[in-house]
């Protein structure tokens, strides 16, 4: 009989986290395991249902306060072997359910360093910090995207470390890669991104308006802050300079159509928009956040500004756009060492420990 792995996540929308569990679902053996991704909210889905041998789940809860009995009944009458979570709010809710049934795997996904989390979001980070640390210890493992969160969680948390797993996020193959070619002397920015506040993009329109006329950026995603911004691109007269596309479904093809792809986040978790363009041989700009130094290789596929030091940020910018770069080999370079077997491979010895 086949194993069952359910994989949690709180929609199929757009987000990391999203992305990672449903590329997941791909990898596993499918003649071994009996996949299911189970999502809270179906409104939303940017990522296909129609892949065999995988199920797809809607529990209609939208939320996750909503969603512990639904949760509850379904484990109790299919009885996983193993229950895969992540982000906060889907662990802690996992977690809850663990203390009233029995699951022989329980693995978390941490989605975000707390302390970048705590310094950004301060009360609201600090209730999600109180919840898990006391609820973390029902999860045989927790997998933190970079060292730098797995020292983090321990830290916060008081968990050994030998709990905490660092397995990366995985990237999906493709036969995109970026061209040469120039387009009228324009350099060509892309930012691929929720419109959120902890994205960082205000400040990076503030790069822009201080770049010469023919660097051009283009903004990929939605989110709460789309009007705000749309707002500050008028004010400075960046019109003619900034275009928004909305939520779009070939992002890999449209980030390899620009010169570079710019990170202005204050916090990150391990940041998928990064591998993605590296894994078209785009190079990326970006502050020190969450896992990029796990990613980037200063002067091969990018470069690394500290934290709010636009300024050198903006340099950074200027002297990636001028630089030449061997595209081929950005994208060798991260597809053999993110390549989606390679990470569901660590995810799937969890199973045998």
């Amino acid at each position: 009989m086949k194993k069952k792995l359910f994989l949690i996540v709180g929609s199929l929308g757009a987000g990391g986290s999203e992305r990672v569990y449903w590329l997941l679902s791909q990898y596993f053996n499918k003649e071994e395991y009996d996949v299911s991704v189970v999502f809270l909210n179906g409104s939303n889905r940017c990522y296909s249902t129609d892949i065999e041998g995988v199920k797809f789940i809607d529990l209609k809860t939208i939320r996750a306060s909503r969603s512990f009995f639904k949760l509850y009944n379904l484990f109790k009458v299919e009885k996983p072997y193993a229950v895969f979570s992540t982000t906060d709010h889907i662990n802690i809710l996992i977690a809850m359910i663990a203390c009233f049934i029995k699951l022989p795997h329980l693995i978390a996904r941490a989605s975000n360093n707390p302390k970048q989390m705590r310094e950004f979001y301060g009360f609201k980070a600090r209730f999600f910090n109180f919840f898990s640390k006391f609820l973390f210890f029902k999860f045989d493992f927790i997998v933190c995207q970079s060292e730098e969160m797995r020292q983090s969680i321990a830290k916060l948390y008081s968990i050994s470390l030998g709990k905490l797993i660092v397995i990366h996020n995985p990237v999906n193959q493709s036969c995109i890669l970026k061209d040469h070619r120039s387009i009228s002397g324009l350099k060509r920015l892309v930012v691929v991104s929720r419109l959120s506040r902890e994205k960082g993009l205000f400040r990076l329109l503030d790069v822009i308006k201080s770049l010469p006329q023919n660097y051009v950026l283009t903004i990929i995603g939605d989110g709460p802050l789309m009007n705000v911004l749309k707002a500050q691109v008028s004010t400075n007269d960046l019109e003619s300079r900034v275009f928004f596309t909305g939520n779009i479904n070939n992002v890999a093809l449209k980030i390899s159509q620009h010169d570079l792809l710019v990170l202005s986040s204050f916090t990150e978790g391990f940041p998928n928009v990064v591998l993605e363009s590296l894994s078209v041989g785009v190079p990326v700009v970006t502050f020190r956040v969450g896992g990029v130094d796990e990613l980037i290789k200063e002067g091969f596929n990018g470069f690394v500004a500290e934290q709010n030091d636009v300024v050198k940020l903006k340099r950074q910018i200027i002297r990636a756009c001028n630089q030449t770069w061997e595209h081929d080999k950005i994208k060798a370079d991260i597809i053999n060492r993110f390549a989606l077997d390679k990470i569901g491979q660590a995810y799937e010895t969890l199973l045998l420990r």
